[in-house]
């Protein structure tokens, strides 16, 4: 799933910052990438700017600088269905949801399934929207970095939101409901 990234898939700023970071000469394996983030001298996560996004490549912290999820759309594809989570498209849900799992176990994270529908129809509908909290700029980051690593429609990006949130939604049992994060936790 994540091992099918092709050099030739990546944004363009993305790929010139490889480029730049690790040599021209340098092949880099794709599936090492991973969204990174600074954590604070309690463990707490730190995202001051969402748009400096820290990605990680085996022992090096790389930043990426990306203004806009809209500018990160590429082509017109239309989804299919996505109710079963079809295999093309897995590989978004893991980028997004892996670092919500990992993420989530600091307290100021652990949201509730309200919230998590609140910020997934917040990215769908408006993907460059006024920052709601910490976790939406976690997502947000995670978002630019799959649709920098694989080209991503408009109608694909609100495809998988909208999924995403009806999974929040489905899981949602109540205010106080955690359901969602739990299922994550036990995934991930």
């Amino acid at each position: 799933m994540i091992n099918d990234i092709s050099e030739d898939d990546l944004f363009p700023s993305l790929r010139d910052l490889l480029k730049s970071e690790l040599g021209d000469s340098v092949k880099p394996d794709l599936s090492k990438l991973s969204l990174g983030n600074n954590l604070d001298a309690q463990n707490l996560l730190l995202i001051p700017k969402r748009e400096e996004i820290d990605i990680v490549y085996e022992n090096r912290v790389l930043n990426w600088h990306n203004d806009s999820i809209r500018a990160l759309f590429r082509g017109n594809r239309i989804p299919p269905d996505l109710k079963k989570f079809p295999p093309e498209y897995q590989f978004f849900f893991f980028i997004i949801e892996k670092p919500i799992a990992t993420f989530s176990k600091h307290q100021e994270l652990a949201l509730n399934d309200p919230d998590f529908e609140e910020i997934f129809s917040a990215m769908r509908r408006r993907p460059d929207g006024r920052r709601i909290n910490l976790m939406h700029d976690l997502i947000w980051q995670a978002a630019a970095l799959v649709m920098a690593l694989k080209p991503c429609s408009e109608a694909e990006y609100t495809a998988i939101f909208q999924r995403l949130e009806q999974s929040a939604s489905t899981l949602n049992k109540g205010r106080n409901s955690k359901n969602y994060l739990w299922y994550l936790r036990e995934n991930f």
